[in-house]
């Protein structure tokens, strides 16, 4: 029996502790996981153009460092009859954007996009280390996770998001979210959230994180 294989576009939304898990998993399903940099022009072009039977997941792709993948290309592919899913950063905004072309998609960041409860695209977008892709800046879709589970009211919370909102993706690092949240926020408000910016929680809220580890166990946890 052929072996399933997947493609999985990913970056920043999987540590590389996730990925050792994630091929365990593979492994012990009988799976062929083909881990990739996040997606950028013409990647799914090739991956048509070298054949075989293949399952595609994008999670993470490029916005600015180099030409992302386009809705023109994706409308290509899946006419070629090659299978695409995505999820949790660029993969969400692409679903959404080409669903009625074939492509599917899954989990919350898909679903706040769906609906229209996130409209822009900034909301996904971050600085990364180029060496483990491990992030440096909080996108602000994991800031609307994090306030969605909170005991925070809803005026805290949206007073919260504001100033999220107010810092440039760029900047919005833990350090200097915190430090704004402090000079805008009540102390009770800071008090609650000051934790969760804490090294060693911020990928328990890392809601692009949670999106991207359901998606690839889903596929992987597929029947052969």
């Amino acid at each position: 029996m052929t072996r399933p294989s997947t493609i999985v576009f990913t970056g920043p939304s999987l540590r590389p502790a996730d990925l050792v898990k994630l091929r365990a998993l593979a492994a012990k399903t009988g799976h062929d996981l083909d881990l990739r940099p996040p997606v950028r022009r013409l990647d799914l072009v090739e991956v048509v153009d070298a054949g075989g039977s293949n399952r595609v997941l994008i999670l993470d792709g490029e916005f600015g460092q180099s030409l992302a993948v386009s809705i023109a290309e994706i409308r290509s592919v899946l006419a070629a009859g090659q299978p695409l899913a995505g999820a949790s950063s660029m993969g969400a905004l692409r679903a959404v954007e080409c669903r009625t072309l074939g492509m599917t998609g899954s989990g919350w960041v898909y679903e706040q996009y769906l609906s229209g409860a996130i409209e822009s695209d900034g909301d996904v977008a971050l600085l990364f280390d180029p060496e483990d892709y491990s992030p440096v800046t909080v996108p602000l879709a994991n800031v609307r996770w994090l306030l969605d589970q909170t005991e925070l009211s809803a005026e805290e919370a949206q007073q919260a998001l504001r100033v999220a909102h107010g810092v440039h993706f760029r900047d919005r690092r833990p350090s200097y979210l915190l430090r704004r949240w402090k000079e805008r926020l009540p102390a009770s408000v800071v008090e609650l959230l000051e934790p969760e910016l804490a090294d060693d929680r911020r990928d328990t809220w890392d809601r692009k994180r949670l999106d991207a580890l359901e998606a690839v166990r889903a596929v992987l946890e597929e029947e052969n």
